[in-house]
């Protein structure tokens, strides 16, 4: 689909008043900064402009105190499970932040969450009724699974199964 066709079907999706409220949208990051800068000059049914992008790498790094971050960084190697802990506790953190102050966030840049492998099911229990959350996701379909950053030579990352409905979830064309 294109980025107004996606637009166009999320604003029918965040019209309906109660439920789950999740939605993604994939494609390679130059496609994906072709659809942010289309949906930021769009409007919901309720006539409220869709909001910049949050970066979550942003909201997690900002939530940790410069000092904690820096023993963080220096203690990984030795001890992963603490600070893998403390990243998610961060996370939390900024998302509840980031959906307390409006009824509608899109969410961007989660390598983060890859990398250290945080439990996103946080995103899809916030997601409901009036609080709607949108994901930017560096990523595409493939064989029924999503593979995040599909360009990276080493290494895959997937979307966990049924965090996003497969009709709450759409992929950018050409």
């Amino acid at each position: 689909m294109n980025p107004t066709e996606i637009i166009e079907a999320l604003r029918q999706k965040i019209s309906v008043p109660s439920g789950r409220h999740l939605y993604g949208v994939l494609g390679d990051y130059p496609m994906l900064k072709v659809f942010e800068n289309d949906m930021v000059q769009a409007k919901t049914l309720d006539d409220i402009v869709f909001p910049k992008p949050l970066s979550v790498n942003r909201g997690i790094l900002e939530s940790i105190p410069d000092d904690e971050f820096k023993k963080l960084a220096e203690s990984e190697a030795r001890y992963p499970e603490p600070t893998k802990a403390h990243i998610g506790r961060a996370f939390e953190t900024f998302l509840r932040a980031s959906i307390g102050e409006s009824s509608i966030v899109v969410l961007a840049n989660l390598e983060m969450l890859f990398a250290y492998n945080l439990e996103m099911n946080l995103l899809r229990t916030l997601a409901t009724d009036e609080k709607k959350l949108l994901l930017l996701l560096p990523g595409r379909r493939a064989g029924g699974r999503i593979v995040m950053f599909h360009e990276m030579e080493e290494g895959e990352y997937t979307l966990p199964t049924n965090l996003i409905a497969d009709n709450h979830l759409w992929e950018i064309s050409d």
